[in-house]
């Protein structure tokens, strides 16, 4: 596996910094947010990504992938951002979201997605880079990975792909439906999103009181991420793990400087890297 951390939470912080920092836990690569207020303006890819991959790989530190905000491939900026990617040799990138459109439109919705990540499985082929689709809980088709496979099951896994995140995957399955979701997903999971939370009670969260996910370090987290791997290390998955070092803003269990972000994600690698391990 490819490990890698997720620039969200570090900008701001010049990339000859971002890099040194990443080598001193022994990382050498970075999962680079591509998209508006990222550390990448869609709008200046063609002179800002090589800028940062240049900038970066003084440091030892190459672009693994990147996060975009990309939902549709006709879209002028698509196309700019993901040929630029590959003429870089960045060969992952990550899908924008699609917001679900509310109750009785969901098929309607999945075929409106469908025909979109068609057209993008199409211009990745021609591109030669492959994306994934992330799921996320909340209020964004795909928190449902019945969904997710159901939209990706005409497109060539070559070109497009689930990037699995297992927190997101819990918190909308919890007890068993997590691994249900794996189990029909798995032959199409090509990239992996490392984080995880524990539930708060009593809290506001999608529209209702209720329990809501708060992000926590992987040690204490709720994702069972030992089961998850042992499945994808028998599936054979070899693809980038990024780590998403949610430790900034409300929805954390602590708002963290990028200086304690840093430290926190050292720990969480250790601890993923033991989990690998075993």
């Amino acid at each position: 596996m490819q490990l890698m951390v997720f620039s969200k939470h570090l900008v701001g912080l010049p990339l000859d910094e971002v890099a040194r920092r990443l080598k001193a836990m022994n990382i050498d690569a970075i999962d680079l947010t591509v998209r508006p207020g990222g550390h990448v303006e869609p709008e200046r890819v063609e002179d800002e990504l090589p800028r940062a991959a240049t900038v970066l790989g003084q440091g030892g530190v190459r672009i693994g992938m990147i996060t975009t905000g990309i939902t549709d491939a006709h879209d002028p900026l698509t196309s700019k951002v993901l040929r630029t990617a590959a003429q870089l040799g960045i060969h992952y990138y990550k899908l924008g979201y699609y917001t679900y459109q509310g109750f009785g439109t969901l098929r309607k919705q999945r075929l409106d997605v469908s025909a979109k990540l068609r057209d993008l499985a199409t211009l990745n082929r021609e591109v030669v880079i492959h994306g994934g689709f992330h799921n996320h809980s909340a209020n964004l088709f795909g928190a449902s990975l019945w969904d997710v496979a159901h939209v990706l099951q005409d497109t060539d896994p070559a070109v497009l792909g689930v990037y699995f995140d297992a927190a997101h995957a819990t918190v909308e399955g919890g007890g068993q439906g997590w691994l249900m979701a794996l189990d029909l997903i798995i032959d199409r999971i090509t990239m992996l999103a490392v984080k995880d939370f524990q539930w708060v009670e009593g809290a506001f969260y999608a529209g209702a009181r209720r329990n809501r996910p708060q992000w926590c370090p992987l040690a204490d987290g709720t994702t069972p991420w030992p089961q998850v791997l042992q499945h994808l290390h028998s599936a054979g998955f070899h693809g980038p793990v990024s780590l998403h070092s949610e430790y900034q803003g409300k929805e954390s269990f602590q708002d963290l400087s990028v200086d304690e972000v840093f430290e926190q994600t050292a720990l969480d690698a250790d601890v993923f890297r033991s989990w690998m391990k075993k």
